[in-house]
């Protein structure tokens, strides 16, 4: 059995997609999609098991004592990873500010 698709098919579904695209790339300007500072699964971070969203409300990196808010595209600086920080992230090593 052969498959045929028609061109009023393909350009149906293309038109779709536009909105979709839209949609991401405007999340993207504005700062609403989910921004990976770093990567979770590198060396310390596992280790310590840092995500970039934390689960537990009230103990973000932002309140950590060890966060610096001084950093690129909306990510932070951690004094313990001495790297980019997801301001929402945690890590077993959260401690709260004074």
């Amino acid at each position: 059995m052969r498959w045929v698709v028609s061109r009023r098919a393909v350009i149906a579904r293309s038109l779709k997609a536009i909105p979709v695209a839209g949609f991401v790339g405007f999340l993207a300007k504005t700062g609403l999609a989910a921004e990976a500072c770093a990567d979770p699964t590198d060396g310390l971070r596992a280790s310590l098991h840092y995500t970039e969203t934390s689960a537990d409300r009230g103990k973000y990196c932002s309140a950590c004592s060890f966060f610096d808010a001084d950093g690129e595209n909306g990510c932070g600086t951690c004094k313990i990873f001495n790297g980019p920080t997801n301001p929402k992230g945690h890590c077993d090593s959260w401690a709260a500010k004074d």
